[in-house]
């Protein structure tokens, strides 16, 4: 099962990779980019390329064999050993395929099975190196070349008397008298055996003795009951009546038995075909595609009223019509009325199961919810019944529970059993654009519109994530907010509503970057976005998107959120922390908008101490939330409350099944400050293994590290990590600047310090080192 050796590829080398297979995902360029992917451990995107690989070649190998590769590099060796399988299926003689499902069916249990597939992958290339030493190594041996079967002179045929008596002949049998032989045998009364000796002796050699015929006596239970063939008189007519009679009910019978069956055979290809619909027009997830889904589980209820199925699908389509879509109190009745309908049957439905999650979530309840739910996921998986759509449902809700590392294990999970579901995607470009990891989250939203034209959640959500940008492209973002505003069918009133509030938000972000721009430049900028150049109608137009987007959705909290974030994009920050808490008054429970309250506070100067109060008030209200734990650290930490800091980093740590390298980052920077610096070098160590899979975040903690072994004097390792932040992620800057300073002290490398500082004065211009960075590079 070993690999190729590949080098690291550059960020560039990547994304042209990316680009190729963007271009033409039928093409064979799915093969370099996965195993890109691979080398750099990123196995979801690895799994999502190979499995568009196995799609776009149902006839190869190769992507079977890949995606083979990516399960064994996680230790999935039962997957990997299907996918493998299914490899040789459409080429049985490959080597590769047969030589890894060898080593797989070994390590796995089955040694005689594995012993031959690798046996079968030397026959069909003895000469394969590969091959050859896995044979050594699980000591199989190599079969000799078989001896020559020597020729045999012809033996003389035996002469016809001494020629063997057929083999039926030898079975023992004993003939009655001929006297008693009947003229006839009833039928079925002969066996098997005793027929085949009767048919070899009528066609044997004359010369050989004849063989009385044999026959089998039939044999009557009572010597007083005369024998059917004697019967006469009145009971031969009553069996003759009897006769009549089942001659006319028998094909009455048979046919009502017929027609009945036709029926349900018909009710049952109803019910498929309804249900069928519902389960595709479920996936779309838009607020068209729900409601269709719920129009087919209709009809599937009208062939079938108990159809557990049904009833699971409709309360789960009309819970996300009432929690996500603002259907309001007539949605959530019928999503709360399905749902117990649906648990009176007896059969197990995932659709039912994350119902019952999601209503208890948008009911307030979003802490049992979670706890339920994790148990039943739980037990599912024991039971090898993993689902897809709760390992999504749970994400979900562990996101807005502020849980945002396991929120996103979940739905990476979700995604591997489900790589073409746009809900999934779009849920984990929501978790990552939270992480703050922003190129991953706007590849997660391509994805789902890949496999969703204009996925209107996506649209949005890559829509606000642009608009976060501190230079964003205005004209990407006024594309998707246009299109969901103008998409047929119409997204749902809450969607177009928050589309509304969007373009608040672009309107805002836009009025104020115009001043910056040349007059050309400006009327570039209206082209591209529609937003007037002229302040005061530019502010029009934000009040007016505003009142139409309250006036489509008055309870949604999002809107206040969106709006809040606006104000703090103008620097309001009074308006837009009362505006997040208007959010917070409609719904407590989600742990986002506590992380914004305190973003809000804390852009305000002295508006620590406001918002680590706030932090502290929700923890209170919702229970241990590691994203808030870590915002309560950073607020304590800003009032240089260092003890108090730790304390709330330690506490985010604590569970250690659990991975939060925010607050290991956190703790390390502290501890180097302080000068402590074997804590500082474990908790940077730890953080980096835990940011595994993002690189900005992975290069962050290694840059720390630098500095700690810079600060140790131990020169050699801090040049060393320094490297290794920038193979981490080459756009990470501040490595730059720190790794200038460092090598500033060697008067031999002033080129290398000039070329560093240089790089880092290009890319911060606003940079927090500025200063020191054009000192170290002449300017």
């Amino acid at each position: 099962m070993s690999t190729s050796p590949s080098k690291t590829l550059s960020p560039t080398e990547l994304a042209k990779l990316e680009h190729s297979f963007a271009s033409d995902p039928s093409s064979d360029a799915y093969k370099p980019l996965a195993e890109a992917y691979l080398d750099l451990g990123r196995f979801m995107e690895a799994m999502v390329v190979c499995k568009k690989g196995v799609k776009a070649h149902p006839t190869a190998a190769d992507p079977r064999l890949l995606l083979a590769r990516v399960y064994a590099a996680q230790n999935k060796d039962k997957k990997a050993l299907e996918e493998v399988m299914g490899a040789l299926q459409v080429q049985p003689e490959d080597k590769a395929a047969l030589r890894m499902a060898g080593v797989l069916q070994i390590k796995g249990g089955e040694a005689e099975v594995g012993r031959g597939n690798l046996l079968k992958a030397y026959q069909a290339d003895p000469g394969d190196p590969e091959t050859v030493t896995l044979l050594q190594q699980y000591k199989v041996e190599i079969p000799r070349p078989a001896a020559p079967v020597p020729v045999l002179a012809p033996v003389a045929a035996p002469p016809p008397a001494a020629a063997e008596a057929p083999a039926a002949a030898t079975v023992p049998v004993t003939a009655p008298p001929a006297a008693t032989q009947p003229a006839a045998t009833p039928v079925g009364r002969i066996n098997a055996p005793s027929q085949q000796a009767a048919r070899t002796a009528r066609t044997s050699d004359d010369s050989a003795p004849r063989r009385p015929r044999v026959v089998v006596e039939e044999v009557e239970d009572d010597d007083d009951e005369p024998s059917p063939r004697r019967q006469g008189g009145s009971k031969g007519k009553g069996s003759k009546m009897l006769s009549l009679v089942l001659l006319i009910l028998i094909p009455l019978f048979a046919g009502g038995y017929g027609f009945y069956s036709a029926q349900a055979k018909k009710r049952g290809r109803e019910l498929k075909k309804n249900l069928d619909v519902a389960t595709e027009q479920l996936k779309h997830d838009s607020f068209a595609s729900y409601k269709k889904a719920c129009e087919a589980a209709d009809l599937a209820l009208e062939v079938d009223p108990d159809s557990t199925a049904a009833h699971g699908y409709l309360a789960y389509a009309y819970a996300i019509r009432w929690g996500e879509h603002g259907g309001g109190d007539d949605a959530r009745r019928q999503a709360e009325e399905h749902l117990a309908a649906a648990q009176k049957g007896k059969e197990l439905s995932s659709h039912l199961i994350a119902a019952q999650a999601l209503i208890k979530t948008y009911s307030g309840d979003g802490k049992g919810a979670l706890a339920s739910l994790e148990t039943q996921v739980k037990e599912l998986n024991d039971q090898n019944k993993a689902s897809s759509l709760l390992y999504l449902t749970l994400g979900l809700i562990q996101m807005n529970a502020g849980d945002l590392e396991r929120a996103r294990d979940s739905l990476e999970r979700a995604q591997a059993l489900a790589p073409d579901d746009p809900r999934v995607y779009a849920g984990l470009g929501a978790v990552y654009r939270r992480l703050g990891q922003d190129n991953t989250a706007w590849k997660n939203y391509d994805f789902a519109l890949r496999y969703e034209k204009d996925h209107p959640e996506s649209l949005l959500g890559r829509s606000l994530l642009m608009l976060e940008q501190d230079e964003p492209n205005y004209a990407v973002a006024s594309r998707d907010i246009k299109k969901l505003l103008e998409a047929e069918p119409p997204p749902s009133p809450r969607q177009l509503a928050a589309a509304q509030l969007a373009r608040s938000l672009l309107i805002a972000r836009v009025a104020l970057a115009m001043p910056t721009l040349k007059p050309d430049m400006q009327q570039k900028m209206t082209e591209a976005t529609g937003v007037p150049a002229d302040p005061a109608k530019a502010k029009q137009e934000v009040t007016k998107a505003e009142e139409t987007g309250f006036a489509l959705d008055k309870q949604n909290p999002e809107l206040n959120l969106i709006k809040g974030r606006r104000l703090l994009a103008e620097g309001n920050f009074d308006a837009a922390a009362e505006e997040i808490r208007k959010a917070i008054r409609v719904d407590g429970s989600r742990a986002q908008f506590h992380v914004e309250l305190a973003k809000a506070l804390m852009g305000k100067p002295g508006g620590e101490k406001e918002a680590s109060e706030a932090l502290v008030t929700a923890l209170k209200t919702m229970g241990e939330s590691p994203k808030l734990v870590v915002m309560l650290g950073n607020a304590y930490r800003r009032q240089n409350k260092l003890d108090d800091a730790l304390a709330q980093y330690q506490r985010a740590v604590k569970d250690p099944k659990a991975k939060n390298p925010e607050a290991r980052l956190a703790m390390g920077a502290i501890y180097r400050e302080r000068s402590e610096w074997d804590k500082a070098k474990e908790q940077l160590e730890k953080a980096s293994q835990e940011f595994f899979g993002q690189p900005d975040r992975v290069a962050n903690a290694l840059t720390e590290l630098g500095r700690v072994y810079q600060g140790k004097g131990d020169t050699a390792k801090a040049d060393e990590t320094y490297q290794r932040a920038l193979q981490a992620d080459e756009n990470y800057s501040p490595v730059y600047y720190f790794y200038a300073s460092l090598l500033s002290k060697d008067a031999k490398q002033s080129g290398k310090v000039k070329t560093l500082a240089q790089e880092y004065v290009r890319r911060e211009p606003k940079g927090e080192f500025l200063a020191d960075a054009q000192r170290l590079a002449g300017n």
